[in-house]
């Protein structure tokens, strides 16, 4: 998972950083790198704590260094646990567990950023929320 930040040189110094796709997602640094430091820890931020259930907003703006637009990756774990939250919706986690066949305390680690997962678990998760599990090495 990944969203697009726009990084804007300030006339006195370091960039400001906004991410198009997501409201009220801001940062700054005073130099390119701290500013993608700072715009992934932003951005982090805000998901956990503006989407944490909700659905996430679609990646539409597409990466272009020449214009200022970085891609900024979310770390997987967080990616997968905001992904199950939001799939899962209104609806109970108790419910969410029974659905996948689980107790409802081993759902809740699912949904914890600091799960260290399997991946015969992504692919169950995968399949709950119907979508297939591809990993990649690039």
């Amino acid at each position: 998972m990944h969203y697009t930040a726009k990084l804007t040189k300030e006339k006195d110094g370091g960039f400001s950083v906004e991410f198009p796709d997501i409201e009220g997602c801001f940062s700054e640094g005073d130099s390119l790198e701290e500013a993608l430091l700072m715009a992934k820890d932003a951005l982090e931020l805000t998901l956990r704590d503006v989407f944490d259930g909700e659905p996430l907003p679609a990646s539409k703006t597409k990466p272009n260094h020449s214009k200022g637009l970085y891609s900024i990756d979310v770390d997987p774990e967080l990616a997968v646990a905001l992904t199950l939250a939001a799939y899962r919706g209104a609806k109970p986690q108790s419910i969410a567990a029974k659905e996948m066949g689980m107790q409802p305390q081993a759902y809740q680690r699912l949904e914890d950023p600091s799960a260290n997962l399997s991946v015969k678990m992504l692919h169950r998760i995968a399949n709950y929320i119907g979508k297939k599990l591809e990993i990649s090495f690039k």
